[in-house]
């Protein structure tokens, strides 16, 4: 009998390799042999004991692999697109699982598949009871039936392939700013619009890159750290401030004098630190947006001014995860990105260093920590 070796986290800061036999799949389900999986920071958060998760976990959710083994209803079953697919095959998973239907939310709000009550999700999920494999942070990755798989186009980049899931956070976070129904001119984002991107970490970055290729006008980027600025800039930014060398008065100040005094059209708030919300209220023009991607797990609250919201007219969008074709829309921009999306990734290791990878996310050089669990 084979084995997987797994990084199991048992507590906040408590991680250990175990070994598990590796599963047969069920007539409707796959086994993915992970080749590469990105740490994400919500894993980072995960660790330090700030997600509402029933430990034991196996982390893991920006996943490339191949498909190992597959049962023979496993195509009909799941929701394959660029399938079918046949062991050997390079594909990726969305980490969570397909809508139950029958939830209130499935019936009441069916295209925002996303707020389903009842969805698994790998890489959060308890992994108790068999088949245990239910994060990619392991030699293998148990797919259930209830799962979409995509194939990996040939045409992706290989080195960013393992990116589609953050691509996906920051392709939808850049949709979240565009105006619902029909537009009127200058609301929500288009062609020329000014847009300041509060954090330059991965998907700070892969925001301002998706900003470009879409035609943002003027991006402002924000950050603590000088070296991530440099990158923000090879990314695709105009104009980059120092959060460590300003005041936010002094950035407010910065910031209207390079859009007419009034303020961006559009503040995406990618830093995930919880004053960086408020400031975005303070940073947006009068009738724009403020989209909201960096709180997926809850590091704590920030003071704000409703006043501020009313006397701006301003919409705010929040962001949980994404509809699962998003990750069409993220192979697309993998495949014709311009900037330079390789430099993202800064670091491969291997899956006995994983926590020394989760501490190293954050750093000033560190943006994407990539794990090689086999």
């Amino acid at each position: 009998m084979s084995v997987t070796h797994a990084a199991v986290m048992n507590a906040a800061h408590d991680i250990d390799l175990r070994e598990y036999p590796t599963p047969t799949p069920a007539a409707d389900a796959l086994v993915m042999r992970n080749v590469e999986v990105g740490i994400c920071g919500s894993d980072k958060h995960m660790y330090e004991g700030h997600s509402a998760v029933k430990f034991p976990v196996i982390p893991g959710h920006e996943t490339l692999g191949v498909v190992d083994s597959l049962g023979p209803r496993a195509n009909d079953e799941m929701n394959v697109v660029g399938g079918p697919v046949k062991e050997g095959d390079e594909v990726t998973i969305v980490p969570s699982s397909k809508s139950c239907g029958r939830c209130w939310h499935c019936l009441h709000v069916p295209h925002r598949p996303a707020l389903c009550s009842n969805r698994t999700v790998y890489g959060f999920s308890n992994c108790e009871a068999e088949p245990h494999l239910t994060g990619a942070m392991a030699g293998h990755t148990y797919v259930h039936g209830n799962s979409w798989v995509f194939r990996i186009p040939e045409s992706v980049p290989r080195k960013l392939r393992v990116l589609v899931e953050p691509a996906a956070v920051a392709t939808r976070a850049v949709e979240r700013a565009l105006s619902p129904g029909i537009p009127h001119i200058g609301a929500g984002l288009g062609i020329g619009s000014r847009v300041a991107v509060l954090g330059a970490g991965p998907i700070g970055m892969l925001v301002i890159a998706a900003l470009r290729e879409v035609g943002a006008g003027h991006i402002i980027v924000t950050d603590a750290m000088a070296p991530r600025l440099e990158v923000a800039r090879r990314m695709g930014a105009d104009t980059t401030v120092d959060v460590s060398a300003t005041t936010p008065e002094e950035r407010l100040e910065s910031i209207q004098d390079i859009t007419d005094g009034v303020g961006p059209d559009i503040v995406i708030e990618c830093a995930g630190v919880p004053a960086a919300f408020g400031e975005a209220l303070s940073l947006v023009r009068r009738g724009g947006k403020v989209v909201e991607v960096g709180h997926y797990t809850d590091p704590g609250s920030t003071a704000i001014r409703p006043h501020l919201i009313c006397h701006k007219d301003v919409d705010i969008h929040g962001m949980w995860a994404y509809p699962a074709i998003q990750f069409e829309t993220a192979l697309a921009f993998l495949e014709r990105a311009r900037a330079p999306l390789a430099e993202l990734i800064t670091d491969y290791i291997d899956l006995a260093d994983i926590e020394r990878g989760i501490d190293m996310v954050g750093g000033p050089d560190t943006y994407k920590v990539v794990v090689r669990p086999t």
